[in-house]
Formats: C-alpha cells, structure tokens, sequence
C-alpha cells in the first residue's frame, strides 16, 4: 500500500510540475491543501449541492480567477465521481461544483473498465479524496441497448460491445423483477460497480478504518435529484 501510495504521489508531483505537458505554476501561487472533510461529510455535500441545484439556487460556484490561480499549482477535490458520459447529466453541474471540487471519471454507462479503476485510484490515493459515488441515470441509453441485446438479441456494433459488457451482468441480475427494466438495470448497474470498489483490495483498508466511503446513487433526468441507492 506504502509503495503505490509513493508511486501515485510521485505521478502527481510530476504532473503538476509540468512533466506530463501540465502548464507550470507561477511561484507565487500556493497549492491547495488536501480536503479534510469525512467521507460522510463529503458525501453530504454532495447531496446538499444537488439540492442546491433542484432548487435553482443561484449561489455563484467558485469558478473565478482567483480559483483558477490557486489551481495552477495542484487540486484537492473532495470527492471522485464516476458516471455516465450522457450530456444530460455533467456532474459538476448537478452537485454545483466548483472548480477543482470533484474529480471525475466519466464513461458512457459509468462502467468501471480498468482505466477508470486507475482514475479511482488516483483520486483516493493520489489527490485524497475520502469519498466515492458511483453515479448512474434514468433513461442511460448505455443500458437501454443492453436491454435491448438481452430482451431482444439486438445487434451492437463491435467497437461498442466492450461498453456493454458489465451492465448485461446487471440486467441479467434484475431480469425478473417487477418493475421497469432499464430503471432496475440502472440502479443495479451503478450499485455493481460501487460494490466492486469496495471488494477491491486496493481499497479495504482505507474503507475498513473509515477514510473511505463508495456510495452508488441514481440521477433524476425529470426531477434534477441525485437519490442514494441501498447497496
């Protein structure tokens, strides 16, 4: 765990250094220190900028240039979030995030291909984020076609079917329960890959003490809210 936890700090230190083609930061600019928040607390903060949004509250995010010089020399986002590619549904947006607040992932059908397991991985070890919410969506065209493969046989093209994959499993699972299919197959589908988070070796620890919390959730395309889903 020490060894990985060196190897992704020294990805960050090269990447804000300018290593990996980042811009360097003026020497004046102080980076931004490491959330302190807990996983609950960001969590929480989550949700309450969610209300925030379902509510239209105008309350300004913190995007000026202010911000954006304090990020010139590194980010601490409270929370990784990984979801669904859909342009209904930006992240940033939903949860009314600021700049560098969150660190996102997103792949359509918030699948968790190995790529995105590294970007978890990032964010928890790297950038310290003590919270992880898996994020699906009503209406995930990503699922509707694979309930369209498992229902109807229908064909995909090639360069889609690795998407795919993963979230037959969750259809598959929920085939024969009352209810809308492609709804049920959302909320097992993001709770499938917040359970195999927590499975993860790589991250047992921190979730056994308590520094680390994965959560699944379902956004409402119709009513704006991001509901939490009973793993």
């Amino acid at each position: 765990m020490a060894s990985r936890r060196s190897t992704l700090g020294s990805i960050a230190c090269l990447a804000c250094a300018g290593l990996f083609g980042a811009p360097r930061a003026r020497a004046t600019t102080t980076p931004v220190s490491r959330t302190t928040l807990t996983p609950d607390q960001a969590i929480a903060r989550l949700l309450d900028g969610n209300r925030r949004f379902v509510a239209d509250d105008p309350t300004p995010i913190d995007a000026g240039a202010g911000r954006r010089e304090r990020l010139a020399a590194g980010q601490a986002p409270f929370a990784t979030i990984i979801c669904c590619a859909d342009s209904r549904a930006p992240p940033e947006t939903l949860v009314q995030a600021g700049l560098g607040e969150v660190f996102v992932a997103r792949v359509a059908g918030n699948t968790i291909p190995p790529v995105d397991l590294a970007t978890v991985a990032y964010g928890v070890e790297a950038l310290g984020t003590p919270a992880v919410m898996v994020l699906g969506h009503e209406a995930c065209g990503a699922v509707t076609a694979a309930v369209e493969v498992v229902t109807r046989g229908a064909i995909i093209p090639p360069i889609m079917q690795p998407m795919l994959g993963p979230i037959i499993f969750a259809v598959n699972a929920v085939r024969n329960q009352p209810g809308d299919l492609v709804d049920n197959a959302v909320r097992e589908n993001a709770k499938a890959g917040a359970r195999s988070l927590i499975r993860n070796p790589d991250f047992a620890e921190k979730i056994r003490v308590g520094t680390l919390k994965v959560v699944a959730a379902r956004y409402d395309l119709h009513a704006g809210k991001i509901e939490l889903l009973e793993l």
